[in-house]
């Protein structure tokens, strides 16, 4: 993949409007909400579902082969995950419980929290973060990763059955219908494997509206007009509010898309430092934690030193834990090559495919 893009700016954006949008709820404050949609939370993890569909389906297009496609996609979220995860139970929660650190340390729920490891999700640690705005929640956002990688798995079996194009759109058409007929209205959790069904449906048109777009590699309609007249269309659609919704489906991953996968010089310089993922994992109990002992602070100097804190996690996070692991993806054999060369031109297609 190129990096002259400025797709790992956008997965900033995405991942800097969660954290923006948690703010206002941990001091209680009302969530801003895009055109009367969706808060400000959701729709970065829209948006990150979308990019995810249209890479994720690049890899897997460019080396279908499941074993390959599965070691990629855990390697991009695990390792980074596990420390998170090592870092809230070790570090976060013995400094900030309020039982006695044997009590803590005995307690089933401490070492619970590692199933989120297998994400089977669970926000609770013992004795911490028991009051406050979001009570007995230590990571709230890690709510979204089983729904990112069920979509992975949909995506494989997608691959593996070899659907023909049009079935890549029934799929992303029978999710828009899920939503529309039942998962945006329900007002019932309905749970398995701990994760809410209606939030993986509701994500899953994004994802799948991204795959369609690598699919059919519509990026060749990216223009600046084109990107005018979707804004124009999308906006004249505010006076019917179903209408703005559901084409949102497909307007908010074209802008972005278009946006993401346009030549920037500038932006494309953050590529070598994709903070995303860990500003995403590691917002929320940074916020938590300042929204403990200071629950008053002003929202702009709190937007300021939670952005700081965190944004200090997720560099330590990507030199020291994701990068390195990035580099451990397998590279799709060159049989026609000798097995010194198949190595080097692994190499530098991993070089050139960079955190996909």
């Amino acid at each position: 993949m190129s990096y002259s893009n400025n797709l790992t700016a956008l997965r900033w954006l995405a991942a800097s409007m969660v954290l923006y949008g948690h703010s206002f709820v941990f001091l209680g404050l009302p969530e801003p909400v895009f055109m009367g949609w969706a808060p400000m939370g959701p729709l970065g993890v829209f948006i990150f579902f979308a990019i995810s569909g249209y890479l994720v389906t690049q890899s897997w297009e460019s080396d279908p082969d499941p074993v390959r496609f599965l070691q990629r996609r855990a390697l991009r979220i695990f390792p980074g995950l596990i420390v998170c995860l090592a870092l809230s139970v070790f570090v976060l929660g013995p400094l900030l419980t309020t039982l006695p650190l044997k009590t803590y340390f005995s307690n089933e729920h401490t070492w619970g929290y590692f199933t989120n490891a297998a994400l089977y999700i669970t926000y609770y640690l013992p004795g911490v973060f028991e009051t406050g705005k979001v009570p007995n929640a230590v990571n709230g956002s890690l709510w979204s990763l089983p729904a990112e990688f069920f979509m992975y798995l949909t995506l494989l079996a997608v691959g593996m059955l070899r659907i023909p194009k049009f079935g890549w759109v029934v799929v992303a058409g029978g999710l828009m219908l899920l939503s529309r007929l039942w998962a945006s209205h329900a007002t019932e959790m309905l749970v398995m494997y701990r994760t809410d069904v209606r939030q993986v449906v509701i994500c899953g048109v994004f994802f799948w509206v991204g795959a369609v777009f690598f699919k059919y590699r519509l990026s060749r309609l990216f223009s600046t007009t084109s990107v005018m007249c979707v804004v124009m269309i999308w906006l004249s659609l505010t006076r019917w509010p179903d209408w703005f919704v559901m084409a949102g489906w497909i307007m908010l991953p074209f802008l972005m898309l278009a946006f993401g996968l346009a030549n920037g010089r500038l932006l494309s310089r953050l590529t070598a430092y994709d903070y995303s993922y860990g500003i995403y994992i590691y917002a929320f109990p940074i916020q938590q934690t300042v929204a403990k002992f200071w629950p008053t602070m002003p929202l702009p100097l709190y937007l300021l030193v939670t952005f700081s804190a965190t944004i200090a996690m997720a560099a330590l996070s990507w030199h020291w834990i994701e990068k390195p692991a990035l580099g451990l993806k397998p590279s799709r054999p060159f049989k026609e090559h000798g097995p010194l060369l198949s190595r080097i031109l692994g190499k530098i297609r991993n070089r050139s495919e960079g955190a996909v």
